[in-house]
């Protein structure tokens, strides 16, 4: 990607963000809905349901809004149609707990290893003492 491609991008990452908050505080004060940005920026089908419900809604700058964010986000070089979008929180849980499952194993078999073959941890001195009668010491 080019130097002009990426100004361009974050120009319109930009331009939607501001579009997006102001959505935002719009649906929040005269209709007592609450968006999330972040996950409207990153999942289209959200994006789309949001202004959806926002072009249905009786404001002066709602259609004018949803427009833009339309164009912005699926236009012709829009941000969903130039990038794929990132893909949603919830997609990435079972490969979260495939990790954590994998890094269980791996603890659970430290567990099982004969104890010599463990290091051993070095044992406290007089200096620790003194350190543990210490104000910073005891938060330790």
């Amino acid at each position: 990607m080019s130097a002009l491609q990426e100004v361009t991008l974050a120009a319109l990452e930009s331009q939607a963000f501001a579009l997006m908050s102001r959505l935002h505080v719009i649906l929040r004060r005269h209709n007592g809905r609450v968006t999330d940005i972040e996950y409207m920026r990153l999942d289209p089908a959200y994006c789309r349901y949001v202004l959806q419900l926002a072009s249905g809604m009786d404001h002066e700058d709602l259609p004018q809004i949803c427009t833009k964010l339309e164009q912005v986000f699926f236009g012709a070089e829009g941000l969903f149609v130039r990038i794929p979008p990132k893909a949603p929180l919830l997609s990435n849980l079972a490969a979260q707990r495939e990790a954590t499952a994998k890094s269980e194993e791996a603890v659970s078999m430290t567990a099982q290893l004969p104890a010599a073959s463990i290091p051993a941890v070095s044992t406290a001195t007089a200096g620790d003492a003194a350190l543990d009668k210490a104000y910073i010491g005891r938060l330790r």
